[in-house]
């Protein structure tokens, strides 16, 4: 029996980042906040910025029309980042005033702010290559197709450590099977350097993440579990569960890797979870 995806090869149409952000924040409303009306959200958002005189600083007006261009895709722009964060916080604001468990306001803060970097960075990259087309064109000079990569707008460098060390065979050969264009080995390589990332201190797991969204990107379309991948968090768990049990049925030994990444998404559930519980006593004893 195969290893599961070393065969599934796919061409690299290359990446649309902007996509990738209009589609987690549709996941976010319409999923984990219990798909709002656009009114709600406009309605939070200005009782938002009122009560909080800091939040009012950056805070930005959410009207329907703004946000339904936004999420149905109408725009070809990215947005202001200030305005992307307004919709996050308030998406999370009504998650919890339902009860619907959510991420903190700063997980999901982060987790965005990543997709949003590589969107603005794809968006320049397009420019650059416009004004480059432009240029060539007007001293007559022939104008080159890009090539594959240069539609992504950000690529680990040489320089960059692409896995753990540690994780020796198994993160070479996913490694070159995802470089080669397996999308299914690039989703699981997103899996695994997320869970390393939760249990990694600032610095590396900002690097992990941002290779895992990345990686996670370039399986968009040719694996279905990639549309819901997260950062972190209890949907990270089920995908790493899932990938572990998978090895486990087939037999394969790297399943105990897969398991490993399983208890460190869970460890920093657990984490996150209990600072949460500890806040929501202090709140009910200061009540």
């Amino acid at each position: 029996m195969s290893e599961p995806g070393r065969l599934m090869k796919v061409v690299d149409q290359g990446e649309d980042h902007l996509a990738l952000l209009v589609t987690r924040l549709n996941r976010l409303r319409e999923i984990e906040c219990g798909n709002p009306s656009l009114k709600r959200i406009e309605k939070v958002a200005l009782a938002l910025s009122e009560d909080d005189p800091e939040r009012k600083r950056w805070c930005r007006p959410l009207p329907k029309s703004t946000v339904a261009d936004l999420l149905n895709g109408r725009s070809q722009k990215v947005p202001d980042f200030l305005l992307m964060r307004t919709i996050v916080e308030v998406c999370q604001a009504i998650a919890v005033k339902s009860g619907m468990p959510i991420e903190s306001v700063e997980e999901l803060t982060a987790e965005f702010t990543v997709l949003w970097q590589a969107a603005k960075a794809e968006e320049g990259e397009a420019a650059r290559r416009r004004n480059r087309s432009s240029a060539a064109a007007r001293t007559g000079g022939d104008v080159l197709e890009p090539v594959p990569g240069e539609q992504s707008s950000w690529r680990p460098s040489a320089m960059d450590q692409r896995v753990p060390l540690h994780w020796g065979r198994l993160g070479k050969f996913r490694l070159r099977l995802a470089e080669n264009g397996d999308a299914r080995a690039a989703h699981e390589l997103a899996v695994l350097l997320a869970c390393e990332a939760c249990g990694a201190g600032e610095k590396e797991a900002e690097h992990w993440r941002r290779l895992a969204a990345y990686w996670n990107n370039r399986a968009l379309g040719a694996v279905p579990e990639a549309a819901g991948f997260q950062l972190r968090g209890r949907r990270l768990v089920v995908l790493a569960r899932a990938l572990a049990e998978e090895y486990a049925r087939a037999g394969k030994p790297s399943s105990t890797y897969f398991w490993k990444a399983v208890r460190q998404a869970e460890a920093s559930v657990r984490k996150v979870e209990a600072r949460r519980e500890a806040e929501a006593r202090q709140e009910a004893e200061v009540g």
